[in-house]
């Protein structure tokens, strides 16, 4: 893949991770959420490796990570921002854990 290319996909991913990040406070009823650098949207690589390694054990839960640490896990994806809060995490990963994708998508 060609340099421009990579740097494409890491321009991408940093979108994408600001709008589920916004999506997720808009979920959980926050109305206040930390805003994402671009330079902190890059470093997602240990929590996006820490879900794709735990993805069976927490299934259909909501989990705070800071890195590859497990922080708070549970239904609501409210209580689970605010536990990583009370843990000390200024700034958590909070996601609900999805089942992978079957198919890839092509797009047009």
């Amino acid at each position: 893949m060609s340099e421009m290319g990579r740097l494409g996909g890491k321009r991408r991913m940093q979108t994408l991770t600001s709008q589920r990040r916004r999506e997720i406070a808009r979920k959980a009823g926050l109305a206040r959420w930390a805003k994402v650098s671009p330079k902190t949207a890059s470093h997602f690589g240990a929590e996006l490796g820490w879900l794709s390694r735990h993805r069976e054990e927490y299934l259909g839960q909501w989990v705070a990570l800071d890195g590859a640490r497990l922080v708070a896990s549970g239904s609501s994806a409210r209580e689970v921002y605010l536990a990583a809060r009370r843990a000390g995490v200024m700034v958590p990963f909070v996601d609900q854990v999805q089942p992978p994708d079957d198919l890839p998508f092509g797009g047009w």
